[in-house]
């Protein structure tokens, strides 16, 4: 095989081969087959393939949340610009080889002489000489012609009829040349051989060979690609990263939940802010209120000071505050209502439970005014009104008791040391009424007055207990800072006195004189009762036990006394706030 550049062929060689392949001029090819190499093929399979690797690479991790890949990285870029110049190389080769092609002044093809067969499919031919032919026999629907080395070229023939005498006709044309070579024939040789150059030529014909024409940027062709490369290979990593990062957002924004919002922060840029911002805090945000718990809600607040959806997680706060407001409601208890705000400190919702605790209020009020017994008319508007004060200040309501002095048990004391009766400083009814036994006594009352108010009123709004007993000496009521109810009394002797013979013994009768004020702080029209008990000596007690000494017998006789009147006092002021006996509440 012998290589020849058919540019540097002399012009009279260029000439015959081109009036041989294109004119018929002899010698004319046996056989031929027109067609370019396929050079430019490859090159187009190089773009071809770096093409469809760039559009896979592009497409992988393209907008998925959860690929790594979503955006590429700048050492991808590198990938991208290889593939790019793949892609733009080989478009400028093949174009290149295209033009060159199209230069030729033959039609490229492989042609069979008698001396040689030319590989021209490109301006570098190939020449094998017949002389090293192997073999010519018919293939199919061609002639196969095969050469020393390996080298073998099949050309189709239009009618296989003809195939056989083909075969002859190019053995017998090898063997012309051969003869021809030996015999080093000048005729011979040029009418066997298109490359044989000859004696004589035109003297009128061009001296000078064709020029090979090929694009001006061809030598460049890999500087080009390398320019293509550097220019579109950022543009396109630019674009290719910021429609993945929206379609993340966009994929983000559909599933609108805090694992999507997540995975984007985690890979995507361009939206970060008002992920990060707003969209993440919302999706969590409505976790925390699918999750039904307040808690979860206070805990995001307090995750996310100064958060831009602020508006948004105090109305979440509210309506579930306001949902755990309706259940303490339903219980319908002051307690319940306590305990939501004792375990919400910063609910949000005061108006709403001001309202629901006034309406236990006013429920418990309208059930006291069922049951009022009326016969006073400024009981009920009192009662109103200590409702209010309780609602606005608290349940704490006092009952407190101020002794009087008085001004006859002096007189009493004189005049039962002159009976016949009289045993002694025992039987002085004094000493019956000190500090000490009326302190017993109010106790006792007191007790009994707080547990009936305090069932009366309501157990639940209302806390009465005993306060501090008012000096005895005072001349006017204390201000107070809760409801109060004052109860002053005295022991008086109402000038009657009576005789016992078993035991012996000299009483007189007692005049007890009470009056309540109930005192509302802040309330001009406090409630009052004043009542006159007297009570005869309680020689009735005696008779219980025959055996009773003097001194334990004037105490139990004064005891009774005492007792029953605090008693009918107690009663006479329950009566007149409420109609039935009220049972004291379960402690």
């Amino acid at each position: 095989m012998k290589a020849v550049d058919f540019y540097k062929l002399p012009r009279s060689i260029q000439d015959r081969f081109v009036g041989s392949v294109m004119s018929g001029f002899p010698p004319a090819p046996l056989l031929a087959t027109k067609a370019a190499k396929p050079t430019k093929i490859a090159w187009l399979g190089l773009s071809g393939v770096s093409f469809v690797t760039l559009v896979i690479v592009t497409r992988i991790g393209y907008g998925a949340l959860d690929s790594s890949l979503a955006l590429h990285s700048g050492k991808a870029l590198l990938l991208y610009a290889l593939l790019i110049f793949g892609i733009a190389f080989g478009l400028v080769q093949a174009f290149g080889q295209l033009v060159r092609e199209k230069a030729l002044p033959y039609a490229a093809g492989v042609y069979l002489f008698p001396a040689c067969l030319i590989d021209a499919r490109s301006d570098q031919f190939k020449v094998f000489w017949t002389s090293d032919l192997n073999g010519v026999d018919v293939q199919g629907g061609s002639v196969r012609v095969a050469f020393a080395g390996g080298a073998t070229f099949l050309f189709p023939i239009a009618d296989a009829a003809q195939a056989a005498s083909i075969v002859a006709e190019v053995q017998a044309a090898r063997d012309r040349a051969m003869h021809a070579k030996a015999a080093e024939d000048p005729k011979e040789l040029v009418a066997v051989d298109p490359l044989h150059n000859p004696r004589f030529s035109s003297p009128v014909g061009p001296r000078d060979p064709y020029d090979m024409r090929r694009p001006p940027w061809k030598k460049l062709g890999p500087v080009v690609a390398v320019a293509v490369a550097a220019i579109v290979a950022p543009t396109l990593w630019a674009l290719r990263n910021n429609g993945s990062d929206k379609t993340l957002y966009a994929r983000a924004t559909q599933a609108n939940d805090t694992e999507s919002y997540r995975a984007y922060l985690e890979r995507g840029a361009k939206f970060k802010d008002e992920v990060s911002g707003t969209l993440l805090p919302r999706a969590e945000l409505h976790d925390a209120e699918r999750s039904g718990s307040v808690a979860a809600l206070i805990k995001f607040k307090a995750d996310h000071p100064g958060s831009k959806i602020s508006t948004e997680v105090a109305l979440s706060i509210r309506t579930a505050m306001l949902a755990e407001l309706e259940k303490a409601k339903a219980v319908g208890t002051l307690a319940a209502l306590d305990e939501f705000a004792k375990h919400y400190p910063e609910h949000g919702v005061e108006p709403e439970l001001r309202e629901a605790i006034h309406a236990v209020y006013l429920r418990e009020l309208d059930a006291y005014k069922k049951r009022a017994p009326g016969k006073d008319k400024n009981v009920v508007p009192f009662v109103e009104r200590l409702f209010a004060w309780s609602e606005k200040h608290g349940p704490k309501v006092e009952v407190r008791f101020k002794r009087r002095k008085s001004e006859s048990l002096g007189r009493a004391d004189q005049y039962v040391a002159k009976t016949p009766s009289f045993m002694g400083e025992v039987s002085y009814p004094s000493l019956k009424f000190d500090e000490k036994r009326s302190t017993k006594r109010e106790i006792v009352l007191g007790k009994l007055l707080a547990t009936k108010l305090d069932a009366g009123l309501s157990p639940e709004l209302f806390d009465v207990s005993m306060g501090a007993q008012v000096p005895t000496d005072a001349e006017t009521l204390p201000d107070v800072k809760v409801p109060t109810l004052f109860i002053s009394h005295a022991a008086e002797w109402s000038g009657h006195s009576y005789v016992s013979t078993r035991p012996r013994g000299s009483y007189v009768g007692i005049l007890f004189p009470f009056e309540a004020v109930f005192v509302i702080p802040g309330d001009a029209k406090p409630m009052k009762l004043k009542a006159e008990i007297m009570k005869q000596a309680a020689l009735g007690q005696l008779k219980e036990d025959d055996t009773i000494m003097p001194g334990p017998a004037e105490e139990k006789v004064y005891e009774a006394m005492a007792t029953d009147a605090f008693e009918q006092f107690g009663n006479k002021f329950l009566v007149l706030l409420f109609a039935k006996e009220v049972k004291p509440a379960a402690p």
